[in-house]
């Protein structure tokens, strides 16, 4: 199994994302660990009352930049993080248009 990830260590990154009840646009920042975390389960035959035996797919990628702290600093998720200002500029202003559109 080959697993790809948006970013890779090094790569610098924008975040653009929800926080408490604001929306922030940050960085750069510099990739300093990545973790990815795959679950394929084809779970098994019939009824059971355990939701550990259901077919299970998901994937969370995650990262944590050298400038917030690598180990006890800021988790980043894949989703709310992009190569350029530009894109992260973008993804900034479509949440705050649904964030106001919320209030």
């Amino acid at each position: 199994m080959i697993l790809n990830t948006k970013f890779n260590i090094g790569d610098k990154v924008f975040c653009a994302c929800e926080r408490g009840n604001k929306i922030i646009l940050e960085g750069p920042f510099t990739i300093g660990s990545v973790r990815k975390s795959v679950t394929d389960s084809p779970g098994r035959e019939g009824e059971t009352i355990f939701d550990n035996y259901k077919p299970r797919k998901s994937e969370e990628e995650s990262y944590m930049c050298v400038e917030t702290g690598i180990g006890s600093g800021q988790l980043f998720y894949a989703e709310n993080l992009f190569s350029t200002c530009e894109e992260a500029v973008e993804e900034f202003k479509k949440l705050n248009l649904a964030f106001l559109q919320y209030l």
